[in-house]
Parts: C-alpha cells; structure tokens; sequence
C-alpha cells in the first residue's frame, strides 16, 4: 500500500513542508514577540512573560499556517523531483500520472491526522494557557462583550456579569427568572467564586422576589449557587438533585472568552452548540466554526491537490522562485476566498456544514479540472 515510490515521493513533500512551517511560524513568532513589547512593564508582564506567551502560541500559529505551507512546500518538494527530471522518469519508466497522485494523496492523509491531531489537543490547551498568563500579568479582566457585560440564559432564566476576572472570579452578577413573561425573581451579587465542587460561591447577596400580591426583599453574604436555586424553588436538597440545578454559568464557556472559536477544539465548540440550543439561542456562528474545524484538515489535501497542476504544466521550467511566488498567491487566494465564501454562505442562509464545506468544494474543483488539463 505504501510503497518505495509512496515514500519517496512522500519525503519530498514532507521534509519542505515542514522546512516552510517552520520558517513561517518562527516569523511570526518574531513579528509577535515584536508586538508584546509594547506591554512590557504594564502589572508584572516582564520579557520573560512575553517569550513564554509567544512559545505557547506557536502551537496555534502552526495550525494556522499549516495549509499554505503544504501547499508551498508541495510546490517546492515536487517542483523540486520536476526540475530534476525525476518526474519524467517515473513517467517514462512506465508509472502514470494517476500513480503519482495516489502517492500526493497518501501523503496528504497522513498530513491531515497530524494536523487534526494538533488541532484537538495541544493547540486549544496551550493557547488557554498563554492568555491566562498574560492576562494574570498584565492584570488584566478578561474582556466581556457587550458595554453591559456578558449576558447568558441558563434554564428559564437570564444571567449578566459584569466582569470576569483572569482566575474566572465573576463581579457585578445578575440573575433574573420569568414566569409566563412576568418577572418573578431579581438576584444580585457582588462577587461569584467558582467552588472546587464546581459550584459557585455568591457573596454580599441581594434578593428580590416578585408575587402578585407581594414584593419580598432578602439580603444574604454568601450562599452556594445549588442552595440558592434550592431556597429560590422552595425545595429541599432531597426535593432536587444537584445534576437538576442549571449552571450560574458554565466554566467552559468562561474559559472560551479569553480565546477566538479557532483556537478551540471541535470537542469545546460541540459542548458550546450544546449550550446554546438547550437554552434556545443562536447557534450558527459557533456551529460555523465547529464545521471549519472539522474540514479545516481536508484543506491540507486540497492544498497537495491544488500544486499538482502546476508541477505537471513545468516539469522543465520555472525555478523556485517562480514556484514559492505561485505558492504565496496561491495561498493568499485560498485564506481570503475561504474567509469570503464561508461568511457570504452563512449569511444567505446556508447551513453551517455546507458554508464549511463550500470553499474546500470550489478548490478541489478548480484543482481536479488543473490535473486533468496536465496529465
């Protein structure tokens, strides 16, 4: 199945790809830690800080600029075999074109798992750390949407903080319950610690409780978020089970503040869709990015696929410059195209899944119409 062809061919593409990768992420890593500079001095965000920040976000600049390195290593790595004439022998010793691209697509599969596996665990938790440390040293709150804070619905019931601090210590919450569109229940906290037994602790509690005969009024310095909704119901611990109560606000979705729907995983982004449609809002952004998630590794084989055309139109000609040139438009088109495509489809009402899909299915068009053209 994965013969010496396959691997030779194979270790040509691989060994510039990564060459390429590498170049690519140590720029930008360059160009970032650049950027940090500027925060220097600000809290205790020391160089040191800065350099730790940009080596846990090399795993997230890698994932991001995988693609357009396959495809200029692909370029380079086969334009490489086509220069030195290794192509038109393999052609002229009898192995068809169709053989040489089963070679590229093998090679391309096992570039896909790696990526996938990158994208999945080592990329989001790293990325999660280097903005927790950031954010601790510049000291910093996390950035809540919105001039009102972050709003969230949780059961029947619609939750507002104001500030999330870098340790996911919630300020300024708010808790507001309706009952057949009348509001029946007003909280406010000061503070909401989360516990180890991942519930939340509320501080300096005020409480107010609507009836249509009464308003009654209750301040409390601290209560656990499970007794309170207990209190609040007018139920007992053996009355409701704790899996019952509806999270405050789920620490998964605190912890994806902080980063962008890119960085997270397909796991996080699925519990986050979850999230939105128990409680009735819209989901299609973030269904959006779980699909671009999930074919973002098909792009690495469009990309293999996308180079093949012009590798088999120049077996003789163009040097590489020529190729990395290519290379470079080539991967230009594809980031702008997939970012214009994929929100254009959205925003006519096309399902996430084929919003996702629709760039990948134009490329690999316009790649397997090129190779039939050249082969």
């Amino acid at each position: 199945m994965f013969g010496i062809l396959d691997r030779y061919i194979g270790r040509s593409i691989l060994l510039t790809s990564l060459l390429v990768l590498m170049t690519l992420v140590t720029l930008a890593s360059i160009f970032a830690f650049i950027s940090e500079l500027d925060d220097v001095g600000k809290g205790s965000y020391t160089v040191t800080d800065a350099v730790q920040y940009v080596f846990l976000t090399i795993p997230g600049k890698a994932y991001m600029l995988f693609s357009p390195a396959v495809l200029l290593g692909s370029l380079l790595g086969l334009g490489g075999l086509a220069s030195n004439s290794e192509l038109t022998v393999m052609r002229a010793a009898g192995i068809s074109g169709g053989r040489i691209i089963r070679a590229v697509v093998i090679t391309g599969v096992g570039l896909m798992l790696l990526i996938a596996l990158l994208g999945e665990t080592i990329m989001p938790r790293a990325e999660q750390i280097a903005e927790e440390l950031r954010l601790t040293a510049l000291e910093k709150r996390l950035s809540v949407k919105g001039s009102r804070g972050l709003w969230l619905k949780s059961a029947d019931q619609y939750v507002n903080v104001g500030t999330v601090m870098p340790d996911f210590t919630l300020l300024d919450v708010s808790v507001h319950r309706f009952d057949s569109n009348a509001l029946s229940m007003s909280m406010s906290a000061a503070r909401a610690q989360l516990q180890d037994d991942d519930d939340w602790l509320l501080e300096d509690v005020k409480l107010t409780r609507l009836t249509p005969s009464d308003v009654v009024s209750e301040q409390l310095k601290s209560i656990t978020w499970t007794e309170f909704v207990r209190r609040n119901a007018g139920t007992t611990a053996d009355d409701v089970k704790i899996s019952d109560v509806p999270d405050l606000v789920s620490a998964d979705v605190l912890k994806s503040i902080s980063v962008s729907t890119e960085s997270l995983s397909a796991n996080n982004l699925h519990d986050q869709i979850q999230y939105l449609k128990e409680n009735q809002l819209d989901s299609r952004r973030i269904e959006l990015a779980f699909w671009v998630k999930i074919a973002s590794p098909l792009s690495t084989l469009v990309m293999l696929m996308l180079s093949l055309p012009f590798v088999f139109a120049s077996q003789r000609t163009g040097g590489a410059g020529q190729k990395i040139f290519i290379g470079i438009m080539l991967g230009i088109i594809y980031v702008l195209l997939n970012k214009l495509l994929t929100q254009l489809a959205l925003a006519n009402g096309l399902s996430p899944l084929l919003s996702a899909l629709l760039p990948l299915i134009v490329f690999l068009g316009i790649a397997l119409v090129g190779i039939k053209r050249t082969t």
